[in-house]
């Protein structure tokens, strides 16, 4: 009977690993975001659907396998040192949507980071032998030689076509990514284009960088027992491993990402430290890693010190950008220290502490500390870290030799592991990556070659040849230093950028952190933790699955669904001119989802579409758009954007009511007057509320928002010309509103003076 039970517990234990597995490799083979939104790019919001789809389907699934084995009859439990990171992490995710502007975005934010984190506390338990760590790691391994792949093809062929693509076309470029041909955001999207960022994919090269860095540091956790025994064996054994750390290496030169690069190296030297001084580290432990964190706070503080000095930090204008984020990020985390302003909304307070000459308005601080403390707070930031690093600390301490296996089950469990990630690549991968149709069979062959079978082949044959080359690994466990060098690495790395927040690079380092959590979980003896109610934890455990399957399919699933098929019909509609269809899907998306602003506020551009396309007919349409917008600001106060497109809305309407022109304009300028105070730094905003002010006779409100448009714009092109020495500065307010603002303000001034 207890064999029998131990064969079930086996055989389910091998699916929940597959299918956690499958989601790994899915998601570092396509660019996963669910905070983009677009009512330009068709698609987006499909995207964000599947991206909330799979990080419920990785959360229901660990909470699944957990109840499982809780109701097993041989269960113990054991702490992994994810727990309580995790409790406290799940608190900051709470507070911190109940404080947040946008509570749909926090909302989905705050799964995706969860799920992963439980997908960890499930699969260090799951990962309880040698045969299913290496091949978690051999799946890591092929999906960095897939991307290594798709950076080869960005570098020598779709970069350049997108260029040549651009310059053929680019208005209708342009007006794909809803950018205005002659804008400050043309000339970023221009920089951006023609930097031929090679990303894999990812949304950038350093993504990409940090994928690249868990490979190959999982590779050398594979194959480098083998590596250190080279005399020992044939030297056709190491070919394989030899050529996987090459390619992965030339996948790292080829994103030209510094920060990956440098923590790769460092992350190197201490590997090699920690190699030939093992002996001395070990005995000199708590003093090395004293010096260690002293080191590291007199760097920070170093750092920072030179940065309120300077207003900048050494090297170029990626890092005089980063500390212009940095500054602002610190003033919203003492204005929301312990709630954070909620996951993914970032973006939305950005705009209230940046400073007027920053060039771009970011959605991320590029540091994960601050990330994470400016949208979850303290308590956030604290159990993000405790689930990060008490496990490495565990582990560390713990460490044992895994307990012999029967090696014969790896070949098996691969090949079972190989055809579901296969599969799942080839036929669920299309729905996450679209292209264009072609009606040409050839061109057809060859897009569905380079895009979908490629990568499928690549992963196959790579997890099957490192399964193969058995000799190279099969005597060794697995090294686990190079794993906390390529975490480190990881974490280094984003100490400066914000690929770690990548849904597929969060699964797989959270997955490399469930490795080494595992190596010495299972070879240690169970905590007293134990329930011997069998009925009790059976109806317990359906109870906390059938709630967080309701609560998942509520708050999530069906919402999201609904308004992203709506959104993306809408968005068809109105492309071929049916505004009138297009907002009422809209409007009755607004209703689908409750919390979310988005449906509203696209309701409110529709309706001015439809205005615009025949105003004698549709003057009611502002009035609608004008309480779209308002149920937009009430689902994301924090956000401009809706107050500057009412303000527009009441303009139009002050144009087209002339006898209520002063009620309409004072309504236009108390708009614009709230805007200003969520974007303090836009010259933009100050000009028309300074245009407003005077059509009002506010003169002294007038002259000092034309003044603070002019010094914004000013402090810009001083900043631009520090950047960007000896090129001709390009206008972000435009040189027809800039100098309009500036004669504006010198025939006021010297009216005030008369």
């Amino acid at each position: 009977m207890a064999k029998h039970n131990q064969i079930k517990k086996d055989r389910s234990t091998q699916v929940f690993f597959i299918l956690f597995l499958c989601i790994i490799a899915f998601r570092l083979s396509f660019t996963e975001n669910s905070a983009i939104e677009s009512f330009s790019l068709q698609g987006v919001f499909y995207d964000n659907f599947i991206s909330i789809c799979i990080s419920a389907i990785l959360l229901l699934s660990a909470g699944i396998w957990l109840a499982v084995t809780f109701c097993s009859h041989s269960y113990r439990y054991k702490y992994s040192g994810f727990e309580f990171g995790a409790f406290l992490f799940i608190i900051a995710a709470v507070v911190s949507t109940y404080f947040a502007s946008n509570r749909r975005a926090a909302m989905n934010d705050s799964l995706a980071i969860i799920a992963i984190i439980f997908s960890a506390i499930a699969l260090c338990r799951i990962l309880d032998s040698e045969t299913r760590r290496k091949i978690l790691l051999f799946a890591v391994i092929a999906m960095g030689i897939v991307n290594v792949y798709q950076c080869t093809e960005q570098f020598f062929s779709s970069n350049k076509v997108m260029i040549e693509q651009y310059e053929t076309e680019p208005e209708f470029q342009l007006e794909r990514l809803g950018i205005e041909p002659g804008s400050f955001q043309n000339m970023l999207y221009e920089h951006r284009l023609y930097s031929k960022d090679v990303k894999g994919f990812f949304s950038t090269s350093n993504s990409a960088g940090s994928l690249f860095n868990l490979a190959i540091f999982s590779a050398l956790a594979v194959f480098g027992p083998g590596l250190k025994r080279f005399r020992k064996n044939p030297f056709k054994v190491f070919i394989l491993p030899i050529t996987i750390l090459l390619i992965l290496f030339l996948g790292l030169l080829l994103t030209a990402s510094k920060g990956a690069l440098i923590s790769f190296v460092l992350a190197l030297f201490i590997l090699l430290i920690s190699t030939g001084l093992a002996d001395f580290l070990r005995a000199h432990k708590i003093f090395i890693f004293s010096v260690a964190a002293a080191g590291f706070i007199a760097g920070i503080s170093l750092i920072v010190s030179y940065g309120l000095k300077h207003n900048t930090l050494p090297g170029g204008n990626s890092m005089l950008v980063r500390w212009q984020y940095w500054t602002a990020s610190a003033a919203m985390i003492t204005d929301h220290f312990f709630t954070g302003v909620g996951g993914s909304n970032f973006g939305s307070f950005y705009t209230h502490y940046k400073i007027p000459e920053a060039l771009e308005t970011v959605r991320d601080p590029h540091c994960f500390v601050l990330n994470i403390l400016c949208s979850y707070g303290i308590i956030g930031l604290a159990g993000f870290c405790c689930g990060l690093f008490v496990p490495f600390i565990r582990a560390i301490k713990n460490l044992k030799i895994s307990p012999p296996e029967n090696k014969n089950n790896l070949p098996a469990l691969a090949r079972s592991c190989g055809i579901f990630a296969v599969l799942t690549l080839l036929f669920l991968r299309p729905l996450a990556i679209r292209t264009g149709f072609s009606t040409d069979i050839a061109v057809a062959i060859y897009i569905f070659a380079i895009m979908y079978a490629a990568p499928v082949f690549l992963f196959g044959t790579t997890l099957w040849l490192c399964v193969r080359n058995r000799k190279s690994y099969d005597e060794f466990p697995i090294w686990t230093a190079p794993l906390l060098c390529g975490i480190f690495a990881v974490l280094l790395h984003n100490l400066i950028d914000f690929a770690i927040f990548e849904p597929g690079i969060m699964t797989a380092l959270w997955a490399l952190v469930a490795v080494v959590a595992s190596q010495s979980l299972n070879n240690r003896s169970a905590d007293k933790i134990k329930v011997n109610l069998p009925l009790f934890k059976i109806t317990a455990s359906a109870a906390v699955i059938a709630v967080l399957t309701a609560a998942l399919l509520h708050f999530y699933i069906i919402p999201v669904g609904k308004t992203a098929a709506k959104i993306e019909t809408a968005k068809l509609l109105s492309a071929h001119g049916n505004f009138n269809t297009a907002s009422a899907i809209l409007a009755s998306a607004v209703a689908d989802d409750s919390l979310n602003p988005t449906p509203p506020a696209m309701n409110g551009i529709t309706l001015l579409y439809r205005f615009n396309s025949d105003m004698t007919q549709n003057q009611d349409a502002l009035f609608q758009a004008e309480k779209a917008f308002q149920t937009a600001i009430q689902r994301d106060p924090a956000d401009f954007k809706n107050y500057e497109k009412l303000a527009q809305v009441y303009q139009m309407l002050a144009d087209e009511y002339p006898q209520q022109r002063p009620a309409f304009l004072e309504k236009v300028f108390d708009t614009l007057n709230r805007a200003v105070n969520l974007y303090p730094g836009s010259a933009d905003l100050h000009l028309t509320l300074a245009d407003t002010a005077q059509q009002l006779g506010k003169i002294d409100y007038a002259v000092e928002h034309y003044s603070q448009a002019v010094a914004i714009e000013d402090a810009y092109r001083q900043q631009f010309k520090i950047m960007y020495p000896g090129r001709e500065v390009f206008s972000r307010l435009g040189e027809i509103k800039y100098r309009f603002a500036k004669d504006r303000l010198e025939q006021l001034t010297q009216k005030k003076e008369k």
